[in-house]
């Protein structure tokens, strides 16, 4: 298989371990308020509570239970999540960093993370950027790990991206529960709380201090660097599915002496997808499409290139972005 599904398997592990790093965060119990008013208060608690609790996590047909401690000081956020079942895991994660201990193998694997304002911030600044593609609605209320929720949902007015449906404890905003909703509105993913304590955030310094040093160090940090694209007038992406626009493009160089890898990504402001584009295709190249829970990949030549694409989105996203690919330039 090729370096980029590669890339892509390990997003996936790190996305299975790190999810419930995205899904907790505040609000005011007020029914009157608008959808996009506890959304925006559910954004505003990402950034400010201390919090820690028991989540499950339901992907793929699995089901996982992981312990969850969020803390805050000043602007930095540092959070811990250890998996209760299973092989135990530890991911400790901060802005800069997520260190991954495998307690079994004794292993540790850290990767560097550019520092970004909008960490574990699944939605944008500006709510009213979705209006063309999203509505936004309340559903009432409902009762997850005993305490009082607001439901609201992010519907899609077409079925090129996929909805959100999460029921906000009334008193903090936190997300008590969160769906993640396909084309079809059937649940792919879900995340739900089953206890929960607000203002306090206990994280433990073990990993990190003298045992971190009886752990080999499984992967290295800085591994895959990304420099600016050398033509990024070369592919022309013509006919995008509706709202999805090119937010970022780069070169990935994952080792010295490898070929680099050109990656598009394409947004709507809340969806988003990565082309992969590779100079030559080797036999072992991923081909066909592949779905593994939310995320759908397609893999194959255009015109002459190796070429993945993955995202969560709808397999018709992913189709809809390679079929318009078009090459401009045929040097490298």
């Amino acid at each position: 298989m090729s370096s980029v599904p590669t890339i892509y398997r390990l997003s996936q592990t790190c996305l299975i371990l790190c999810l419930g790093l995205l899904i907790a965060h505040s609000a005011v119990a007020d029914e009157e308020l608008s959808p996009k008013a506890w959304l925006e208060r559910m954004m505003e608690a990402v950034q400010k509570l201390n919090y820690q609790g028991t989540f499950i996590y339901l992907h793929d047909n699995q089901l996982e239970s992981m312990r969850i401690a969020h803390a805050v000081n000043g602007d930095r956020v540092r959070e811990s999540l250890i998996s209760l079942n299973g092989a135990p895991r530890e991911v400790i994660r901060d802005e800069e960093s997520v260190t991954c201990v495998l307690p079994d193998s004794h292993e540790v694997s850290v990767d560097k993370r550019t520092p970004s304002a909008k960490f574990l911030n699944i939605l944008p600044h500006d709510l009213g950027q979705l209006d063309n593609h999203y509505s936004f609605q309340n559903l009432g209320t409902t009762r997850i790990a005993n305490r009082q929720a607001q439901v609201v949902v992010i519907v899609p007015n077409d079925r090129l991206r996929y909805g959100y449906r999460f029921a906000l404890d009334t008193e903090s905003g936190l997300p008590l529960k969160s769906d993640l909703l396909n084309e079809h509105g059937e649940v792919v993913e879900q995340t739900m709380f089953t206890d929960l304590q607000i203002g306090v955030a206990e994280i433990s310094e073990l990993h990190h201090r003298e045992s971190l040093f009886t752990y080999r160090l499984k992967s290295h940090p800085d591994t895959t660097n990304k420099i600016p694209l050398l033509d990024p007038t070369k592919w022309d992406f013509s006919g995008l599915p509706s709202g999805f626009k090119l937010s970022m493009q780069h070169q990935l160089i994952e080792e010295q002496g490898s070929d680099p890898i050109d990656q598009y990504v394409f947004s709507d402001g809340l969806s988003s997808l990565s082309v992969f584009v590779e100079p030559e295709t080797r036999e072992e190249a991923f081909s066909g499409v592949s779905r593994l829970g939310a995320i759908n990949a397609w893999g194959g030549q255009v015109h002459g290139y190796q070429v993945t694409a993955v995202g969560e989105v709808p397999a018709v996203t992913i189709l809809g972005v390679v079929q318009g690919m078009q090459l401009k330039r045929a040097n490298d």
